[in-house]
């Protein structure tokens, strides 16, 4: 039974993964943030003895004390989803920019995936890496600006997911985009549901070849421009 571990797993796309991967045999380890929004996560903690419900908030390193004890017991990690995000300020213009707000989600979608692979990727010799970034972090794709907050810390979070790539080339790393989903962060008029979301997320990453390392793809497995 192969291991996984998913960040921002207490609802949404995160959830739905943990149950993806666990309906497909593999042992999961799920954070989440707050117990209050994490029950169903929890509840399945209980009643399966393949998931494992763990506190951290990527943003503090001193909240990863759990997740760092859980990673040592289990020995070795096969698969790794960064998961874990914010939308940010939706605002359209520079003058409407906050840097403390900018700062915060810079630590949630960027700094957040690297905090995680410092602490997992050493109890990975290959395997995969997935994460879950945004079309809205492709620079050639930009057409409409706005959402400065959320395009910034996606396209940083390519740019490290390309240099993990070349720096462990066993690990096949992979920047995916999910879609425009049904969750309270993609909003009403989102058009993919966080159940097919899920179910392609697991495809591109549980039949991820080498070659595709430092790829940036969507839920479907189709290549995106950078």
């Amino acid at each position: 039974m192969k291991n996984v571990l998913i960040t921002g797993a207490g609802r949404g796309i995160g959830l739905a993964l943990v149950n993806e991967f666990v309906q497909n045999d593999y042992k999961v380890i799920g954070t989440y943030r707050e117990a209050s929004s994490a029950q169903q996560l929890l509840k399945m903690a209980k009643e399966n003895p393949a998931v494992s419900a763990v506190v951290a908030d990527v943003r503090d390193s001193s909240t990863l004390t759990e997740l760092a004890a859980e990673l040592k017991k289990w020995g070795e990690l096969d698969i790794l989803v960064n998961n874990s995000g914010v939308i940010g300020d939706r605002g359209r213009s520079l003058s409407e920019l906050d840097p403390e707000k900018l700062d915060d989600v810079l630590q949630v979608n960027t700094f957040g995936p690297i905090r995680i692979c410092q602490l997992a990727v050493p109890y990975m010799k290959t395997g995969i890496i997935a994460q879950v970034s945004s079309l809205m972090g492709s620079i050639a794709d930009n057409a409409s600006g706005g959402y400065y907050d959320y395009r910034i810390s996606k396209a940083a979070l390519n740019m490290f997911n390309r240099c993990l790539s070349k720096e462990f080339p066993k690990i096949t790393c992979l920047a995916l985009h999910p879609g425009w989903v049904q969750t309270d962060m993609g909003g009403a008029g989102a058009v993919v549901t966080v159940a097919d979301c899920a179910k392609g997320l697991f495809k591109v990453i549980t039949t991820a070849k080498p070659k595709q390392s430092g790829h940036f793809l969507d839920y479907q497995g189709n290549e995106l421009p950078w």
